[in-house]
């Protein structure tokens, strides 16, 4: 059984520690990048009074990028299950010995 990793990123000049599982370390360093990415242009691009502002953006920005991922692939899905059923109709009509 794998154990916990204490792991401690900085997000937005702000240390931050969390206990993870270590198969999901990956995960957490990137989204340390794409959050402190985000950070930074949006704090070069936008006025704001305080860091909280920031954050909310990022927030927002990244939420509705998920939003429109997930629509996405819902209409991929929904592109692709005929075409799969179509192709195991036609392996049922043409079985291999």
């Amino acid at each position: 059984m794998e154990k916990d990793l204490k792991l401690t990123l900085t997000i937005a000049r702000k240390p931050l520690t969390v206990r993870i599982k270590k198969e999901w370390e990956h995960y957490f360093i990137e989204a340390e990048k794409m959050i402190n990415d985000s950070f930074f242009d949006f704090a070069k691009k936008w006025q704001y009074k305080d860091q909280q502002d920031l954050n909310n953006m990022i927030m927002l920005d990244f939420v509705v990028k998920l939003i429109a991922s997930q629509e996405r692939l819902k209409e991929y899905d929904e592109e692709l299950i005929p075409m799969m059923e179509s192709l195991q109709r036609l392996t049922e009509e043409f079985p291999i010995d």
